[in-house]
């Protein structure tokens, strides 16, 4: 388990990555006691695939704007994941969100059991929407990804030890998928 402050262009983020159930559930704890908006809460969601012949599912990202969530699911092949995890994706008071949502739950049902009660596809991106919502967010690509010769992209997710550029563009990604939906679902 590590944890770390990962800034994204003055947002900080609080992260813990975590293989540990016991980590798992201190970070379901934290999402449900976090309830500053007082309505229904948003959750960005998005994995990481592992890049073999037989890809799979390798890392869950969860983000509610001040906490990130990074499991580390190959650990979980023969291992069920803590039932505070499935009961947590299924409150009917948290949505979930995300691109590419719909194909990373059907992943994530096939692989571990995990479904998710109130999910919304934030569908594909266009250019002029990322911009302006990377803008809104005070994210760059700068702060995604800083001073590594070779992407993270092409990183191997599935690796026990995350490198830092890593963990940041999990968080991104996850704090991304907040953002947006937190924008499209506003009352």
């Amino acid at each position: 388990m590590s944890s770390m402050i990962v800034d994204l262009g003055g947002t900080r983020i609080e992260t813990t990555v975590t293989r540990e159930p016991s980590e798992i559930n201190r970070l379901v704890m934290t999402f449900l006691s976090n309830d500053k908006f007082g309505r229904n809460k948003i959750i960005g969601l998005d994995t990481e695939r592992a890049r073999s012949f037989s890809p799979k599912t390798v890392l869950l990202q969860l983000c509610d704007g001040d906490y990130c969530l990074i499991i580390q699911l190959s650990s979980f092949n023969h291992v069920k994941l803590p039932l505070s995890l499935y009961n947590f994706l299924n409150l009917p008071d948290f949505t979930f969100v995300g691109i590419g949502m719909n194909k990373s739950l059907k992943m994530l049902e096939s692989e571990f059991g995990l479904t998710c009660k109130n999910a919304v596809e934030i569908g594909p991106p266009k250019r002029s929407l990322m911009t302006y919502n990377m803008h809104y967010l005070n994210i760059t690509r700068a702060d995604i990804v800083q001073n590594e010769p070779a992407s993270p992209i092409f990183g191997d997710w599935g690796a026990s030890v995350l490198s830092e550029n890593q963990i940041i563009l999990a968080v991104s990604n996850a704090y991304l998928a907040f953002g947006l939906g937190n924008n499209m679902l506003e009352y």
